[in-house]
């Protein structure tokens, strides 16, 4: 997938993607083509192929800006407050973009979604540093996991919870909240 800074290829980049979503709206991705998605966000294939190399590519970028954790500036480590807040923004994520995760569990593609927050985590270098790199790596792949279950979870329930809700249960779940004994303390 294009990384660079050339303008006109992230313009092009965010017409493919705004394209595939719109299409995924009328149509299932199995049955969607690169060259109906070209004609649509007006590109040659060459250009689709030199920015994207894959459809699920383009599925990926789409969700990289509103997914993508990067704390803020003066917050540089990610422990328990800061992993509050970013429950609490994963969670106006999940219910801002309700529309976008129904197509993706339309399509059987909510590992796009997984793919796009492991990368995000892993890449963040706040993300729980200073822990051994195996063991962050394991941390990761369990979070994004969780966060992608719970993003589906929504979408099959209806999208009935709020943010405040969501917040709430990811918090205690990654928390062990929920996995505390019965009647003990709560995490």
């Amino acid at each position: 997938m294009y990384e660079g800074e050339n303008k006109t290829a992230q313009q092009s980049q965010q017409r493919i993607a705004e394209a595939m979503l719109e299409l995924l709206r009328e149509q299932p991705f199995a049955g969607l083509s690169v060259s109906v998605l070209c004609k649509k966000a007006s590109v040659s294939r060459q250009t689709f192929y030199s920015l994207f190399g894959t459809r699920e590519q383009v599925l990926v970028f789409a969700l990289q800006s509103g997914c993508r954790y990067e704390p803020e500036p003066e917050r540089t480590v990610c422990r328990s407050a800061c992993f509050r807040d970013f429950c609490r923004g994963y969670s106006r994520y999940i219910v801002n973009h309700r529309e976008t995760l129904e197509l993706l569990a339309r399509n059987d593609l909510m590992y796009t979604l997984y793919e796009t927050q492991y990368r995000s985590l892993l890449d963040c270098p706040h993300f729980m540093q200073g822990m051994e790199p195996d063991d962050r790596q394991y941390l990761v792949d369990f979070i994004a996991s969780g966060m992608t279950s719970i993003a589906q979870t929504f979408v099959r329930t209806g999208c009935r919870a709020d943010t405040d809700t969501l917040e709430r249960i990811m918090h205690r779940l990654f928390g062990g909240g929920f996995l505390a004994s019965p009647g003990g303390p709560e995490r």
